[in-house]
């Protein structure tokens, strides 16, 4: 009884008094979830800004139409060739450049410029015919942006603020994104490519943190569903966006002018409570559940805002008297720890392994056989049964069991999807396998989170997220592959997938047991359970 008597009132207490999703919480997530929805576009542009287009080789001599059938070697599926022509015959004395005996079947040779039949992407604009390693730079330069913006953004958001992290990297996707409708040659064009998400690609993940920590935890399993859901949306309203305006300029200005009013944020979202209080700014974090609780109409006793104040206090204490007991800074002693290497190196592998397969299905979806848009629509529409899949799963029958099954199921279908005869099962095996990627990789930021301390979980997390980079990097060149084999894509992808599977068997399960909160409760882990330590320290003190 005295135990619970003396039960100190938390923040998340006060959060249910207020309600998880009272006017004050639904209006500053609607502001949040709209540079979300953006995100989800800018995640997928690239795709349409560089898509591939119908043309083929030009034959400057001879442009007539009936010319094609003599002056262009053509491929086994009738269509003239986009690279190759055949060469003039040397010294040539006939006068008639369109007559087929001008030209020497026997010998081909590059083309020198191209005829195009589609104007829609950057293809034409800059002239890029049969230079596909300089689109599929497109979508590598852009994901390599990230590799500045994820350490950027948690630099920001937590020295700056949350809102200010949002503000920040939205307000630069609206700048470079506009400023890139107006390229005019492609260097510019890469560059202010990468300057967007470099700057503005962390935009998802301050949304993502800001709205978890404005509601209890009973909110924030919906709240990463609503996450989900607008970032589909993002991409499929993208896709549409493109089929419907057929130019890249004028999609760029459509889906990046929005972005810019985000910057009023600063005066109209409000500011994350936790953060104020772990930056001793208690007074300020009072003020905005004071803010909620007048808006939402409801009565919060005052002694409880007084005992979060004190709970506040005590934490900063007791981080900065292990700071000074250790010696050590958190960084110092994460390297110290052969247990956090070796999760770390087993989670950045998972996280490299699922961005490839992931962004792979999505950007080869163009690719394949019928209309380009709908195949990715498609593709993008998959991932919403899979995140409530993920949602019902995962707390019954626990982490590993349906990570490592969702990584094995994606190796085995896209392994198989190679010698499935095209057709409705083909297309069925490759929406399979995205299902379960999309399954394992969405329960990965969950299951990571969870295999790291407290103390260490921010900082790992996104040492996890910037080397899991490496594989949304190498997305893009993956279409490349199909030069030497036409389902060699898919077949990296699902043996990355099934290796995987075995890797997530050597970490440890962590349905159902506290979030270790510190090196010795993930030790603990291995066992089986993670002591509460503070519980612990309670009973015994009251006792």
């Amino acid at each position: 009884m005295e135990v619970e008597k003396d039960k100190e009132v938390s923040v998340d207490d006060i959060l249910q008094i207020l309600g998880p999703f009272g006017k004050f919480n639904m209006l500053n997530h609607i502001m949040i979830l709209f540079p979300v929805l953006l995100a989800g576009m800018y995640s997928s542009v690239y795709n349409f800004e560089a898509m591939d287009l119908k043309y083929r080789c030009s034959v400057p001599e001879c442009e007539e139409p009936s010319a094609v059938n003599f002056s262009i070697p053509h491929g086994l599926d009738g269509s003239p060739s986009r690279c190759r022509r055949f060469a003039p015959f040397y010294n040539n004395t006939l006068n008639d450049t369109c007559s087929p005996n001008y030209y020497d079947t026997s010998t081909e040779v590059p083309c020198d410029s191209y005829i195009y039949f589609e104007e829609h992407s950057i293809v034409k604009e800059f002239d890029l015919g049969c230079q596909d390693w300089k689109r599929s730079l497109v979508g590598t330069v852009h994901n390599a942006g990230f590799f500045i913006s994820i350490p950027l953004s948690g630099l920001l958001s937590d020295r700056c603020g949350r809102r200010l992290a949002v503000v920040f990297a939205s307000v630069a996707c609206g700048v470079f994104g506009v400023l890139r409708a107006f390229s005019l040659n492609y260097p510019m064009f890469i560059v202010l490519e990468f300057l967007e998400p470099a700057l503005g690609g962390g935009v998802y993940t301050a949304c993502f943190v800001l709205a978890m920590e404005l509601v209890g935890p009973k909110g924030r399993v919906f709240i990463s569903l609503l996450f989900n859901t607008m970032f589909i949306l993002g991409g499929v309203s993208v896709t549409t966006l493109s089929w419907w305006l057929q130019s890249w300029r004028y999609l760029l200005l459509v889906i990046y002018i929005p972005a810019l009013p985000v910057f009023f944020y600063l005066w109209s979202l409000t500011e994350s409570f936790r953060w104020l209080f772990s930056k001793g700014q208690f007074e300020e974090g009072i003020n905005v559940l004071k803010k909620c609780e007048k808006f939402n109409k409801v009565t919060v006793p005052k002694d409880h805002y007084d005992q979060v104040e004190k709970q506040a206090m005590k934490k900063r204490d007791a981080m900065n008297y292990e700071i000074s007991v250790t010696n050590q800074s958190a960084l110092k002693q994460i390297f110290s720890s052969a247990l956090i290497w070796k999760r770390l190196f087993i989670c950045s592998f998972l996280w490299s392994s699922s961005t490839l397969v992931y962004y792979g299905l999505s950007i080869n979806a163009i690719e394949l056989s019928g209309n380009r848009y709908l195949n990715y629509i498609v593709v993008l529409l998959i991932e919403a049964p899979a995140n409530v899949c993920k949602y019902i799963c995962l707390d019954r029958f626990g982490r590993k069991k349906v990570i490592a099954s969702a990584f094995v199921l994606t190796g085995i279908v896209l392994i198989t999807y190679g010698f499935v005869p095209s057709g409705n099962w083909s297309e069925a095996f490759y929406l399979s396998g995205k299902f379960f990627i999309t399954l394992a990789y969405n329960s990965l930021y969950i299951f990571a989170a969870e295999v790291f301390p407290t103390n260490y979980r921010t900082t790992l997390l996104a040492m996890c997220s910037t080397i899991g980079r490496i594989g949304s990097v190498l997305a893009p060149q993956t279409p490349l592959l199909t030069k030497y084999f036409e389902y060699l894509p898919t077949l990296v992808f699902g043996i990355m997938a099934a290796l995987s599977g075995l890797c997530v068997l050597t970490l440890p399960e962590t349905n159902n047991l506290e979030l270790p909160d510190s090196l010795k409760d993930a030790e603990a882990q291995d066992k089986g359970y993670v002591p509460n330590i503070n519980k612990v320290t309670d009973s015994k003190t009251t006792l």
